[in-house]
């Protein structure tokens, strides 16, 4: 009952001085220690220097990984962050599994420091989110801190889109080891934003999981829509298209939610369209449904070309590893080919196997069809929950077209974590809804029922 009479205290407006545990601490000085640190993490991601601590090459946002693993995961398995989840489990077993693949392979001596990495940038962020974010209030302050890291960085974007000088990276680059800047081509007559990124691919995928989250996370709907807004043109100056493949996704699924507000069965409906719009394609097209995707979801034939090949040689590389994958192992693939593999998932079944991808892409959809199926939440966190799976929904189907590292991957299954507390959350009397009693004092009556 103690998180219960948090959360009613929280949507009456009951003084934060009155809301004490059984502690006496106060859960508002708790949630603004939290925040604190969600904030200064979430900035961190956005950094682009780095450093050594011995042979580990470290960055801001790994050494607060670093520091806070071994606390949330003791927090996790005592069960101080509340009923351990499918997702929960799923995302522990994806860590395990691939430090598990990364030793078998190339041995202990050699794959201990990158397995250790992988361990604590995979389960970390999770658990960190689960451990920090635990009410609205800190999903808020999270969405905003998220929100503002990026559109911080669009002047700059802007200025780097025009004049073809990355002055963040450079300006850091004074002081610290900073990521490469990566030259590329020209699109429509600008330069594509890195941004403080080591790819503008990954500037973009990074700045559109800010998208619907700032639409329906925080303040009124003038600042929602402006920061939004602003968060629209940071992803564009990437100028590249996975992003943008996200920024419309989010924003047809926001568009969906707005016109069928009334409709039951709303998003099965928009399942069913979507396997209906798939199997025409498979039917009438005398290419794959996958070849037709990335053909129209890409800046010039040529990337569209070679990514078909990446995944017809990739492909082929898990179905004759399918099991452990290769590791750090170099796939198979002509010398005529980039060595990158351009989608995450497809990078998950070759480094790791197909259980790799399995785990991963079920971590996913497990907290996306458990939110999903949650009943009689509360308003706040019935709109977090569809913000943020609006917000997961993009980022998978960007990600085909990319693959993401270091802090974009930290960023996204930080993200995925972010949203567990809508598990735990008070429930609405169902009565409360529609009953005319839906006052202060009736939802007070009424959320002790779960």
């Amino acid at each position: 009952m103690k998180s219960t009479a948090i959360g009613i205290n929280h949507r009456i407006g009951r003084p934060a001085s009155l809301r004490t545990g059984k502690s006496g601490t106060n859960p508002a000085a708790r949630t603004r220690s939290s925040s604190m640190l969600v904030t200064v993490f979430v900035f961190s991601l956005a950094l682009p220097f780095f450093f050594y601590i011995g042979s580990v090459r470290m960055s801001p946002y790994r050494l607060l990984l670093v520091a806070t693993f071994v606390p949330c995961l003791v927090a996790w398995l005592s069960g101080e962050l509340g009923k351990v989840r499918p997702a929960d489990v799923l995302m522990f077993l994806t860590a395990a599994w691939g430090a598990f693949v990364l030793i078998v392979l190339h041995g202990i001596d050699t794959a201990l420091q990158p397995a250790g990495i992988f361990m604590i940038e995979t389960l970390g962020p999770f658990l960190l989110a689960r451990k920090y974010i635990r009410d609205y209030a800190a999903f808020e302050s999270m969405v905003k801190a998220l929100a503002l890291s990026m559109i911080v960085i669009l002047p700059f974007a802007i200025f780097e889109n025009i004049f073809g000088s990355p002055i963040l990276i450079e300006a850091f680059g004074k002081i610290f080891p900073v990521y490469p800047v990566i030259g590329s081509e020209l699109r429509l007559g600008l330069r594509r934003a890195q941004g403080t990124f080591e790819y503008s691919i990954l500037f973009g995928v990074a700045c559109s999981s800010a998208f619907a989250l700032s639409y329906y996370i925080g303040g009124s709907a003038a600042r929602r829509l402006c920061r939004a807004g602003l968060v629209a043109l940071t992803v564009a100056s990437s100028l590249s298209s996975g992003p943008l493949l996200s920024l419309v996704v989010q924003g047809l699924l926001i568009v969906w939610d707005k016109v069928t507000s009334r409709m039951a069965w709303r998003w099965g409906i928009l399942a069913g369209m979507v396997a209906a719009a798939y199997i025409a394609v498979d039917l009438t097209s005398n290419r794959t449904p996958f070849d037709v995707f990335i053909s129209y979801l890409t800046f010039n034939s040529d990337t569209s070309y070679m990514r078909v090949h990446i995944w017809n040689y990739g492909t082929e590389s898990v179905m004759n590893h399918p099991i452990l994958g290769l590791g750090q192992t170099e796939w198979d693939h002509p010398d005529w080919m980039s060595g990158s593999i351009d989608n995450f998932w497809l990078v998950a079944a070759v480094r790791y196997g197909i259980p790799g991808f399995l785990l991963i892409a079920c971590s996913f959809l497990a907290v996306c069809f458990g939110l999903g199926r949650l009943k009689n939440l509360s308003y706040e966190a019935a709109l977090s929950r569809k913000a943020l799976i609006v917000t997961i929904c993009g980022l998978m189907l960007a990600i085909c077209t990319v693959h993401v590292w270091d802090a974009p991957y930290v960023l996204i299954l930080f993200l995925l974590g972010s949203g567990m507390w809508i598990f735990d959350s008070p429930r609405q009397c169902p009565i409360a809804v529609t009953s005319p009693k839906n006052n202060a004092s009736w939802r007070l009556a009424c959320a002790g029922i779960r």
